[in-house]
């Protein structure tokens, strides 16, 4: 089974550099130090191409075409007991989820896109969606069959007020076409 890679991306800000903690899910503030990680170090050449590629344009980005429904899905309650689960985990035990996140694939879904809709009909409530980020991100990135080779999922940080927020780019274009706050964000972690 192959896993997901993770980036870390500290970022400096105001004499601080703030990094995420990708057991417990946390961002961590500490003392800049000199020589800082750069933001694609250690990583080959393609996955480089996509990490830059899925933050290059976010103008392009905002105009993509809206699609309305998910296409039809394998296993509705394998999917739809999945999300719930992985809702759960990220409330209550971050590290089970984010073992999830790195080491599973359900290749539910054709592309990120149908899958946010499936998810988007789990919880319909749109007032709870700005804090399911977090596992509709985890859900998008296991069960599309396109995230492999041509996703990134982000975590990026508010700065100075340590918002956090996850996202996942999809062939260079957002999974989510609700989403709308990743734009005020800026990635600590890119999971490939």
């Amino acid at each position: 089974m192959q896993t997901m890679k993770v980036i870390n991306h500290p970022i400096g800000y105001y004499g601080k550099t703030f990094r995420f903690n990708t057991f417990w899910g946390c961002l961590i503030c500490e003392q800049k130090k000199s020589g800082t990680a750069e933001l694609l170090e250690n990583i080959d050449d393609a996955e480089k191409q996509r990490c830059i590629e899925a933050v290059i344009d976010p103008f392009k980005m905002c105009e993509r075409n809206k699609s309305l429904g998910w296409k039809k899905v394998r296993h509705p309650r394998l999917a739809r007991s999945y999300a719930r689960l992985l809702t759960w985990l990220c409330a209550h035990c971050y590290p089970i989820a984010n073992l999830l996140f790195i080491s599973l694939r359900l290749n539910l879904f054709k592309n990120g896109c149908d899958a946010s809709n499936f998810y988007y009909s789990v919880y319909p409530d749109m007032k709870i969606q700005h804090t399911l980020c977090l596992p509709r991100t985890i859900f998008i990135s296991t069960t599309s069959q396109r995230f492999k080779e041509h996703g990134v999922a982000f975590i990026g940080t508010f700065l100075p007020t340590v918002r956090m927020h996850a996202w996942v780019v999809e062939d260079g274009m957002p999974a989510d076409r609700f989403d709308k706050q990743w734009i005020y964000f800026q990635p600590v972690v890119m999971l490939l």
